[in-house]
């Protein structure tokens, strides 16, 4: 019967038991016991002992080891044991003692109450062995050791990543109770599912070890919990509720570069044409209406870059046809005015380039340059920075000659009247081909990039897309981006504008009369392009794209409702701001271009988001006309930008909802974006959220400390995630 004694007892009680046991017959008999030992099997040193002690939190196991010298029958059985504790004040603790105690294998397996770490351990064991019977008396000692006990101390992964972007995991097994090592399983799960399979970790007392689970695909962008856990651990450990660790990684669509990948580092800033004409007796404004309405909507805008034509036969009678000219010079100084009142930066651009092409280039620029230094001068009109020489030079009859001349005569104008820190020129403003492939903007910007590089400080492009076409926006964007950034060399780059841009429509719907670019023919009732949301969102689309190319800036053709000149067919009803016989309506793309330009300032940073790899610059060919089959697949697309003082703003739509001019009856486009500021509230502006058009306040969204921001949007709409205060 297996019997444990928990209690002390006596040195002399001990001995005396000792004793008793020997007395029975079962310690050994002298000479005459010898005499019949086995002749194989010595008479001294016929067995060993070795011991060793585990203890946990409520028990200490003992294993004991018994080993046979050649020719000795091995130990199954021990006759009896006595464990006992070092003597305290002259008593000798009693652990156990034990009688036939079975030993499969010549190992005795045996718990204990709990014995303090580091506590001398003593055994005493007699084993009967042979024929006849032969008792040996063995002993060992051994101190209590305290179980292995394994811990997951880290797990280490990126804070956030992509979906496209496998991470390594790492994760570090210790043992912290430093007696004895351990061997176990280590096991990798993600949200509760397996992400890897287990790895085998052997662990030294006191130490640790690093294991790592490369390329671990995190698919889906959500917080992805890693835990890392501890199974299998031999011998059992210590404490078994401590053997796991989670990390989370950030799973987001998006993220803002890290490093920051600066785009362009000093934005030139988002706007509008202005009609200079607006005050001009071309445009007829209802009787005793007046301007102030219009005015004030303008100011509200708060367009950032400003383009305003000048016409020398309109404006400066160059022609002799416009007795009335300086009606509409003073208008072309009013809305000047106006655009310096709205805070813009303004670009004045030359538009008629017919005078120039029979006489020098000389006098018309230098009455232009006279025309700016009355602005500048003469009226305080100090924002404008920019000028223009002529519109659209590559589809007319100037030759490239007689544009470089034309540069070359106002760099010298500016120059001579000291204007030429405060005014920068722009050029050529082309379009892509405009009939003539010897004239494409390929030829006409490489050649005046080799002879005017000297001169031109920024170039300028002009695009134009129908809304059922919205792949010429990317092509258009991309090939431009190309030509400015790829196949100039190096030192002749300069920033790049879009200093026009607009939707384009059918020019016949239904029974309406016949106008060009005009009709948004999918509605039966043909709307005007510009009241529809398409034109809003496929228009906010183009400056999110434009700055994820590293434009410097755009100028959307045009701001509100005027007249040029007295051709209607060059009336081109692109407004944001309608005509004043509708009360100067407030147009869907007035409220989308709003929500940028309150949004983002001159002067910041544009900064890459990622992902961002050739699906999303490339096309199939450069310089050939591209279309919505060969461009970006529909997604989400993100613009970033970044103030000096630490302002952040995020620019957004889902393309997937190009085509929609109502609301979406699918879920809303669920957006995730990393790298952002942590732990930062930012406000979300929404244009269309509703599907009218307008804009409108969906709350604040705070980054969590991993700097990740997550949000819904409807998939008809777009939206600016920012830090600056907007209502």
């Amino acid at each position: 019967m297996l019997r444990t004694l928990f209690v002390p007892g006596r040195l002399g009680a001990i001995a005396g038991a000792l004793v008793l046991v020997a007395a029975a017959g079962l310690a050994p008999g002298g000479a005459r016991a010898a005499e019949k030992a086995s002749a194989a099997c010595p008479a001294r040193f016929a067995y060993s002992l070795a011991a060793g002690a585990l203890t946990g939190k409520t028990s200490t196991d003992l294993t004991l080891r018994f080993t046979e010298a050649a020719g000795c029958d091995a130990v199954t059985t021990v006759r009896s044991l006595v464990v006992t504790l070092p003597s305290t004040g002259g008593r000798i603790p009693l652990v156990a003692s034990l009688q036939d105690v079975a030993a499969p294998g010549g190992v005795v397996q045996l718990p204990v109450g709990r014995i303090a770490q580091g506590t001398r351990i003593n055994v005493l064991a007699a084993v009967q062995t042979g024929t006849p019977l032969r008792t040996n008396s063995v002993n060992a000692s051994t101190p209590s050791l305290l179980r292995p006990d394994l811990v997951v101390s880290r797990v280490t992964a990126p804070l956030q990543t992509l979906p496209t972007h496998p991470v390594d995991v790492t994760a570090e097994i210790s043992e912290v109770n430093g007696d004895v090592g351990a061997t176990a399983t280590v096991t990798l799960t993600g949200n509760g599912a397996p992400l890897a399979g287990p790895q085998q970790v052997t662990v030294p007392a006191g130490g640790h070890v690093t294991l790592t689970f490369p390329g671990i695909a995190l698919t889906t962008p959500v917080p992805v919990v890693l835990d890392a856990a501890v199974t299998n651990v031999a011998p059992d450990e210590y404490d078994a509720t401590n053997n796991e660790r989670s990390a989370t990684v950030e799973v987001t669509k998006n993220r803002l570069a890290s490093p920051p990948r600066v785009l362009f580092p000093s934005l030139g800033g988002y706007g509008a044409q202005f009609n200079g004409h607006l005050y001009a007796p071309v445009t007829p404004w209802p009787p005793n209406l007046g301007y102030g309405d219009v005015e004030n909507k303008v100011k509200m805008l708060e367009p950032q870059l400003v383009r305003i034509f000048y016409n020398d036969n309109w404006d400066g009678n160059a022609n002799g046809n416009f007795p009335d000219w300086q009606k509409n010079y003073t208008s072309f100084v009013s809305v000047v005015q106006l655009a310096q009142d709205t805070g813009a930066t303004i670009m004045i651009g030359f538009q008629n380039l017919g005078n120039v092409l029979t006489g020098p280039a000389g006098p018309p620029m230098a009455k232009f340059a006279d025309v700016l230094q009355d602005l500048v001068v003469n009226h305080g009109l100090t924002n404008v920075r920019w000028v223009e020489v002529g519109n659209e030079p590559n589809s007319g009859s100037v030759s490239i000659p007689q544009y470089e001349a034309l540069v070359r005569a106002m760099n010298t104008e500016l120059v001579n009247r000291g204007l030429r820190d405060q005014i920068h020129i722009m050029g050529p403003g082309l379009v892509e081909n405009g009939g003539n492939p010897a004239r494409d903007h390929y030829a006409f910007l490489q050649t005046i990039a080799t002879d005017l590089g000297g001169i031109l400080d920024a170039y300028a492009e002009h695009v134009y897309w129908f809304y059922y076409d919205s792949g010429r926006l990317e092509y258009r964007l991309r090939d431009s981006w190309h030509l400015a950034d790829e196949v100039l060399p190096p030192e002749q780059r300069k920033p790049l504008y879009m200093m026009e841009f607009g939707i384009r429509a059918n020019d016949t719907c239904g029974t309406k009369p016949a106008f060009r670019y005009l009709y948004y023919a999918v509605d039966p009732s043909c709307p005007e392009i510009w009241r529809t949301n398409i034109a809003g969102f496929q228009q906010f689309w183009f400056n999110v794209d434009s700055a994820q190319l590293g434009v410097a800036g755009t100028s959307k053709w045009d701001a509100y409702w005027g007249r040029y000149d007295n051709s209607s067919a060059t009336n081109q009803l692109h407004w944001m701001i309608g005509p004043p016989t509708e009360g100067s309506p407030l147009t869907p793309t007035y409220y989308a271009m709003s929500l940028i330009f309150h949004t983002t300032a001159p002067g910041w940073q544009i900064i890459g988001v990622d992902p961002w790899d050739s699906s999303d610059w490339s096309v199939p060919a450069w310089r050939t006309n591209m279309g919505d089959t060969t461009n970006d697949q529909p997604e989400q697309e993100l613009a970033a930008y970044t103030s000096p003082t630490g302002d952040v703003t995020v620019l957004g739509l889902d393309t997937n909802g190009k085509a929609l001019n109502t609301v979406s009856a699918g879920p809303p486009s669920s957006y995730s974006i990393g790298n952002l500021p942590p732990d930062t509230t930012f406000t979300l502006a929404v244009w269309n959220a509703s599907g009218d058009g307008t804009n409108s306040i969906a709350g604040t969204v705070t980054t969590n400390d991993a700097g990740v921001a997550r949000f819904d949007v409807p998939l008809q709409a777009a939206f600016a995630l920012t830090t600056v205060p907007v209502s």
